[in-house]
Order: C-alpha cells, then sequence, then structure tokens
C-alpha cells in the first residue's frame, strides 16, 4: 500500500527537526504517523529496533491495544508526517482492507525485530 499517495494531501502534516522525540516510550498514544519525508528511529529501552523511512507508519501499536507507547520514535533528520488520530485510525482501518493488513504486516515485522533484540 502506497501511504504517501494516500495522504500526500492531507492537511494534518506535521515538522519535526532531526533529534527530536516524536514519540515517548511509556506515554499514553492517541495517534500515530505516516513518515513522509524523513528517517526515524524506533527505540526499545534505549536500543534502536528498527528505522521508519518514507510510506511507513510509527506509534500503531498503541492505537491498537489502547495501551502506552511500547517504543520511542526520534526523528533521525528532518522529518514531515502525516498525523493520524484514533477517530481516523479506527475509519482506516474499517473501510481502507489494504490499510488493516499494512498495519498488522508492519506490527508483525516489529514484535519480531524486538524479540530479536531481546533474545540477545
Amino acid at each position: 500500500m502506497d501511504l504517501i499517495e494516500v495522504f500526500k494531501d492531507s492537511e494534518d502534516l506535521v515538522q519535526y527537526p532531526a533529534g527530536t522525540v516524536v514519540l515517548r516510550e511509556g506515554e499514553p498514544g492517541d495517534h500515530m504517523y505516516v513518515v513522509m519525508e524523513g528517517e526515524l528511529s524506533i527505540r526499545i529501552a534505549g536500543k534502536t529496533i528498527a528505522t521508519a523511512s518514507p510510506g511507513e507508519i510509527v506509534g500503531e501499536m498503541a492505537l491498537i491495544n489502547s495501551e502506552t507507547r511500547s517504543a520511542s520514535v526520534v526523528a533521525e533528520t528532518d522529518c514531515v508526517l502525516a498525523d493520524i488520530d484514533r477517530s481516523s485510525f479506527d475509519s482506516l482501518l474499517k473501510y481502507v482492507p489494504d490499510f488493516s493488513a499494512h498495519v498488522l504486516n508492519v506490527l508483525a515485522g516489529r514484535l519480531s525485530a524486538a524479540y530479536e533484540i531481546i533474545d540477545r
């Protein structure tokens, strides 16, 4: 699914300079992002478990399980992100089946990466 194409005209684009903590592990989560430009690192307990580049998503897990953030996300470069709030997320899951499959694939990949880090 080409999320950049889907969100290219979004009115909810936000910019973060390099070095900004975009999402913080342990905080409540009520939105996620699509990376439109730039690169972010996804960190658990200070260890980078993955990176996110244009077309990828971050922050989805807190919207799925309605709990606190399981990881921090840090802008490694200047970034432009499409902000998706809980209501929009729920609508995308309900009305865009490709989005649901995409989120599940991302989630599975991130969980695998986290387990690999833990097993070291």
